[in-house]
């Protein structure tokens, strides 16, 4: 073999080498990028389904009065009460909307495992300029819940928002 078949020769190996490590490199992206929407899409459903529950539970458990025409906030839980009575550990004795405050559950799934926590708090939806990324030491007639799902496996972390507001039939 002559010394320019050699420098041939190794010149598309460098050339093999490079293409090789370039297609490996797209690979690990591209397996990156499904494992962060597979975390995505799961975290999302997680989410979703605590909210749908929650959402379908009466406002406050001082709600279920319906002596009273007009409900008064000062009537309802103090913002330092709010979570679970007595006797409720979770989903299914839940029986008012704050209950899903400091609830906290590891749920598994084949490809992940997720912490989901949840925070229930007061918040002041109309006075103008309201903040709603933040709880109202007042009891106010809407409720935000925020539900964050974690993951050690993908290092990563999704919260969800959902605003219950007080309503009453005549």
């Amino acid at each position: 073999m002559s010394s320019g078949q050699t420098l041939m020769a190794i010149g598309a190996l460098i050339l093999l080498s490079v293409v090789i490590l370039s297609g490996n490199r797209r690979m690990n992206d591209n397996e990156e990028y499904l494992l962060q929407t597979r975390f995505g899409l799961e975290a999302t459903a997680i989410a979703t389904s605590v909210i749908e529950e929650a959402s379908q539970l009466p406002f406050d458990e001082q709600s279920w009065d319906t002596t009273k025409v007009e409900k008064d906030p000062d009537d309802f839980t103090l913002p330092g009460n709010l979570g679970p009575d007595a006797g409720e550990s979770g989903f299914d004795t839940f029986d008012d909307f704050d209950d899903f405050n400091k609830y906290v559950r590891i749920d598994t799934t084949q490809q992940n495992i997720y912490k989901i926590s949840c925070t229930v708090g007061y918040v002041d939806c109309k006075t103008s300029g309201s903040k709603l990324d933040s709880y109202s030491l007042l009891r106010t007639l809407y409720k935000k819940l925020d539900v964050t799902i974690s993951s050690p496996v993908t290092n990563d972390t999704l919260k969800l928002s959902y605003i219950h507001g007080f309503w009453f039939f005549n």
